[in-house]
């Protein structure tokens, strides 16, 4: 099977790891010059399971949508 994953941070990076050591094509596409070198390189390349909210947590739709829609969103 060939797989196709964006970007090369951290968590792209080690996800993509396990189709590979399967024998799987894995093609990586970053558009930086590097890997891990925007969101991977500003949080230090931690991955922090103890700050993510579930999404089925209540209230939780209108949280993102608030910050969606927010004037300093990323979008």
């Amino acid at each position: 099977m060939r797989i196709a994953v964006i970007g090369a941070g951290i968590v792209v990076i080690t996800s993509a790891y396990e189709p590979n050591a399967d024998g799987h094509e894995v093609s990586v596409f970053e558009r930086r010059e590097s890997v891990a070198s925007e969101s991977s390189f500003a949080n230090a390349g931690v991955i922090a399971p103890g700050y993510v909210t579930p999404w089925a947590a209540p209230g939780m739709a209108s949280k993102v949508n608030r910050h969606v829609l927010s004037q300093h969103s990323a979008g």
